[in-house]
């Protein structure tokens, strides 16, 4: 199983954003030390303190001047007319340049009806819209001279520069909420990063059953990339602490905001899309459903997969049920718990977690506590 680490830039309250991205640069850094194999952000718009980053391809530039190994993914591209595939393409080569071939694309097709809105995208149209854009982002990258002809973007040849750092593709995902976006993934023969809006175990693995019989029948868009069998699981979010009292005090109040404020975003979106007609979107009216248990951190933690939020041994048994589910790699959302608690969440993963599966084989048995010596356990 792999680890990867999403932050969004959550700004505490009182402070400015040049200080928290500042902080995200170092976490990033920190992530790499610590084993960590990914790190990105996704694509926000309009939310003031919880999402700030609006501009990730900006951000990767100064991690990736600083950093060495770590993959930049984007968590995710929103793949729509407002960015346009050409421009995309661009920034995906001078990003994959400046980081000598880190690069992992992310897309997505957005759940929020204020940024569908604001740029003057059809919500009941998202699907079709991304798969277009995808493509012309792919055949962008890949061949040249380009041209496309389609229902959204029609253009004659063009050179698009600068070219990739390597000469394959990068690797190729999607985020994914819904059944019907997961057998989508899987027939285009890319990476699934699944969010399961608190829905819970059941529905992560129905949607990774759907991805499954895709993949079975994948054909990647003109041979342009190879198919990328990843099912990621997106947390919302992950703490991990010396004990899970502990991780959950320190993650209550970012849990609680997570929940409440996408809930009420993603239950515009499906209002807003219904208003307009369409149905791709009707999935998330189960938010309904979990309203009740809004302020209950420990029932959420109990019924969604999506909460990685405990002491290390925990933390390790709910990433090895996720893994016996088809679970490849797991995305850590760990921010909005101030940059030091971040930082040692970080740590904790990467001493005590990570190792587990990664290198089993290299954690020994304490010599002292065979003696008869009681130890701590987890300390940093």
């Amino acid at each position: 199983m792999r680890f990867g680490m999403i932050s969004e830039a959550c700004v505490s309250k009182g402070m400015p954003y040049s200080v928290r991205y500042q902080e995200v640069i170092k976490e990033a850094i920190f992530a790499e030390e610590m084993g960590l194999e990914f790190f990105g952000s996704s694509e926000q718009h309009f939310i003031p303190s919880g999402y700030t980053i609006s501009a990730p391809e900006v951000l990767y530039g100064a991690i990736a001047a600083l950093t060495s190994t770590i993959k930049l993914r984007h968590m995710s591209v929103v793949a729509l007319k407002f960015n346009h595939p050409i421009r995309i393409a661009e920034r995906l080569a001078t990003l994959d340049i400046i980081s000598r071939g880190r690069v992992e694309f992310g897309t997505a097709r957005s759940n929020n009806i204020q940024y569908l809105n604001t740029f003057g995208v059809d919500p009941t149209t998202t699907r079709k819209e991304w798969r277009e854009t995808l493509e012309a982002t792919l055949r962008a990258l890949m061949e040249s001279p380009f041209e496309f002809h389609g229902d959204h973007y029609d253009f004659e040849p063009v050179d698009v520069v600068p070219k990739l750092y390597r000469h394959q593709c990068p690797p190729v995902f999607v985020s994914a909420s819904s059944h019907q976006t997961h057998h989508n993934a899987g027939l285009l023969g890319i990476g699934a990063m699944t969010f399961d809006n608190w829905f819970g175990w059941e529905y992560v693995e129905e949607c990774v059953t759907e991805y499954r019989k895709g993949l079975k029948k994948a054909q990647p868009i003109g041979g342009l990339y190879e198919i990328n069998p990843v099912s990621s699981l997106l947390t919302f979010p992950a703490h991990c602490g010396v004990s899970k009292e502990q991780a959950i005090s320190e993650s209550r109040t970012t849990v609680l905001g997570l929940f409440n404020g996408v809930g009420k975003l993603y239950l515009e979106m499906a209002r807003g899309e219904a208003a307009a007609g369409g149905s791709g979107y009707s999935y998330l009216h189960r938010m309904e459903d979990l309203d009740e248990h809004k302020n209950d951190i420990e029932y959420m933690i109990d019924k969604s997969p999506t909460l990685i939020i405990g002491d290390p041994d925990q933390c390790i048994e709910r990433c090895k049920q996720l893994e016996k589910m088809g679970i490849d790699e797991v995305i850590l959302k760990i921010d909005g718990y101030g940059h030091e608690v971040n930082l040692r969440s970080i740590e904790m993963f990467g001493k005590y977690v990570i190792p587990e599966f990664n290198h089993p084989q290299a954690i020994p048995d304490n010599d002292w506590e065979s003696l008869g010596v009681e130890m701590e356990r987890f300390q940093l």
